[in-house]
């Protein structure tokens, strides 16, 4: 009975994240093309600068995809918003199938980045709107999965195809998501708000599966009614005590997250594992990496619940810091020294290895984190100030290793975001609480205490 009652919602589900399946895509694009790019094996020639303003564009358009869809989203709805990620996306396909020069490469992962900007803020919101609480937590750990399937689906068919066929291949994601999500119902959340009681009722019924939801509609009107009443402003976001404690640790698991050098590694995956691996496929050692980060999303996500927060963020800096620590010195010694390493080609493999399984925890924590510090009155404001930080500090990571590693060599970079793990477990260790077993009240009290 219960499987049939949660269908629609895995279904639903199921659909939407199917913009997160193109964001993947987009994302790690650059991952197999840049060295192509720079190679001009396909397409045109770029230099590594052009490359890196390539790669930098889609998190500009974030920026702006994170902000359009807050508007959106509550003006049209949390449906409408999803379905209108399909034609940026599309765009951005066909753009990349038929570019010719680095502007235009520039203006598809802008387009592409608003896309997956507006992804990233509106479906966890709608996954939250339309689950039950007894699979909200499930459905909440199919995002990150699915973004990852887009980085494995783009590093296999771009490793073997061109961009234009690649990129004709990925435009027909926008249509199915279309075709298929167009039929799902819009958040009963969403429809109360504007009151639409009816079609409330009626999204109910078909999320539940069954007909008499008049309890569900009850509770949801009343949960509604209340966080409308307390609808705060963004400057309390920024002015209470409470709220400012709750960004600074938003701050340090964002900062930390993010200057472990993650941007870099996944937008310049085959590109980093071709210089640390001469004798291995860069496409071998890229779909091992991803299929472990892959398993330890799934993983990290019962941990956290299970270990606490604190715990899990503790070990996946300090796992982080060495991994990351060896595979730059590692580095040092092949390039700077006369030390042969031809047979301790596995060593890098291992370090990679581990640090995938060690940042996969901080894949989840920080957006647990986020749902648990902030009043419900602020709540949409943070997230949209998470997202707008996050695409930010992920474009100077990247800017920043590329004019590192062109400079100082690759190993710079890795050195300085070990060192960034060490820096962050202290902040971690010092500032950032413990929410495992504390009610949202519990918490708010404790925030206000500090």
């Amino acid at each position: 009975m219960k499987k049939t009652q949660f269908l629609l919602q895995f279904l639903a589900t199921f659909s939407a994240l199917l913009s997160i399946l193109s964001s993947g895509i987009h994302e790690a694009w650059t991952s197999v093309y840049i060295p192509k790019l720079l190679n001009g094996t396909d397409s045109i020639r770029v230099s590594s600068s052009e490359g890196s303003y390539i790669t930098v564009s889609l998190g500009i358009g974030g920026l702006i995809g994170c902000v359009v869809a807050y508007f959106i989203s509550d003006n049209f709805g949390r449906k409408k918003t999803i379905l209108v990620t399909c034609i940026p996306f599309f765009v951005s396909s066909i753009l990349l199938a038929y570019a010719k020069s680095v502007p235009i490469f520039c203006l598809s992962r802008l387009i592409s980045g608003i896309a997956s900007g507006m992804a990233f803020a509106v479906i966890p919101h709608y996954l939250g709107e339309i689950a039950d609480p007894e699979i909200r937590g499930t459905l909440g750990t199919m995002v990150p999965i699915f973004n990852l399937i887009g980085f494995l689906f783009i590093n296999t068919v771009g490793y073997y195809v061109s961009i234009t066929t690649s990129s004709l291949i990925t435009s027909v994601i926008p249509f199915i998501l279309l075709l298929s999500f167009v039929w799902m119902p819009e958040s009963p959340y969403y429809l109360i708000m504007i009151g639409q009681s009816d079609a409330a009722e009626k999204s109910l019924r078909q999320l539940k599966g069954k007909k008499d939801v008049s309890q569900e509609l009850n509770d949801l009107n009343d949960t509604v009614l209340t966080q409308m009443k307390r609808k705060g402003k963004l400057s309390e976001l920024f002015t209470k005590k409470s709220n400012q404690r709750a960004l600074f640790m938003v701050f340090i698991l964002l900062n930390g997250k993010q200057w472990t050098g993650i941007g870099p590694i996944d937008a310049y995956a085959q590109l980093i594992f071709q210089q640390m691996f001469e004798t291995l496929s860069p496409l071998l050692i890229t779909l091992v990496y991803y299929l472990t980060r892959f398993g330890m999303v799934i993983v990290s996500s019962f941990l956290v619940d299970k270990v606490g927060r604190r715990p899990v963020l503790i070990i996946s800096f300090i796992g982080s810091a060495i991994t990351l620590f060896l595979l730059a010195l590692f580095l040092y010694i092949k390039s700077n020294t006369s030390i042969d390493t031809t047979n301790y080609g596995f060593l890098p493999i291992i370090f990679l290895e581990g640090f995938a399984i060690f940042y996969s925890f901080l894949t989840s924590v920080p957006l647990s984190i986020l749902g648990e510090l902030f009043p419900m009155n602020v709540k949409s404001f943070a997230s949209i100030f998470y997202e707008v930080y996050l695409y930010g500090i992920t474009l100077i990571v990247i800017k920043c290793f590329q004019v590192l590693s062109d400079n100082f060599g690759m190993e710079s970079s890795f050195f300085i975001f070990a060192m960034s793990c060490l820096i962050h477990l202290v902040l971690v260790y010092k500032y950032v609480i413990e929410t495992k077993g504390r009610s949202l009240e519990e918490i708010q009290k404790y925030l206000h205490s500090a």
